[in-house]
């Protein structure tokens, strides 16, 4: 498992970049990361790239779960997830449609110029 993340404190974004497979151990132990690094804020925008991400190690019910319970970025932060692939765009549809009442800033698109495109909105 190789997930990296930059934080970039100028534009209020964190990207959040999966290599490989992931899993919930995974999530937690980068969400802890995220919350220490000293130029986060709740309030800044995410673009998650799951461009070479190969296999992901949660239920459907965890995805359910984790859009209940973020408790990373605030509720109204906006959330990109990048997912080219056809498997982890479907997963990350559902994670949208689980979120829409808790996160209704999850956007899921193909590529990474749309996310940029989607966070260069949010003022």
């Amino acid at each position: 498992m190789a997930t990296q993340f930059t934080v970039i404190a100028s534009q209020r974004l964190v990207v959040l970049t999966f290599d490989g497979t992931t899993d919930m151990e995974e999530l937690e132990r980068i969400g802890a990361l995220i919350l220490s690094h000293p130029d986060f804020d709740p309030g800044f925008s995410q673009i998650i790239d799951c461009n070479r991400l190969t296999e992901i190690n949660f239920s459907a019910d965890t995805i359910r779960e984790l859009t209940r319970s973020e408790k990373t970025f605030s509720p109204t932060s906006m959330r990109v997830i990048v997912a080219p692939q056809d498997h982890v765009y479907g997963l990350s549809r559902m994670a949208q449609a689980f979120a829409a009442q808790t996160l209704p800033n999850l956007v899921v698109v193909r590529t990474m110029a749309e996310a940029l495109e989607v966070v260069s909105k949010v003022k």
